[in-house]
């Protein structure tokens, strides 16, 4: 789950050359609009909510499931903007690599 969804990212931000980003973080950042905030808080909570549900399916607890989706997507919109910011994958590709670890601690006996 998790390498999927940094995975999509990464594509993104790859084949976009550092062009594409998420529409959602840029309406939250950069309207004053109560109803577009309502919106993106809306499809963030969804995302994050989904996120949950797959990794509560994988074994996690609720509470561990509902933190790990809020720290995937938090970490993955912020590895994107800098990534975007520096025009490099290094960024994203740190933040990936440690949340991938913190995965297999999940995995490990």
């Amino acid at each position: 789950i998790t390498a999927f969804f940094l995975g999509m990212w990464r594509e993104i931000l790859s084949r976009s050359q550092f062009k594409a980003g998420c529409a959602v973080l840029a309406v939250t950042v950069a309207t004053d609009s109560s109803d577009l905030l309502q919106h993106a808080g809306a499809v963030f909570r969804a995302w994050r909510g989904r996120l949950a549900e797959l990794f509560e399916q994988s074994g996690l607890t609720s509470r561990e499931a509902s933190q790990f989706a809020a720290t995937l997507v938090a970490a993955s919109e912020g590895a994107v903007v800098l990534s975007r910011a520096e025009q490099s994958m290094e960024p994203f590709d740190l933040v990936a690599e440690y949340l991938l670890d913190h995965v297999q601690q999940w995995t490990k006996p």
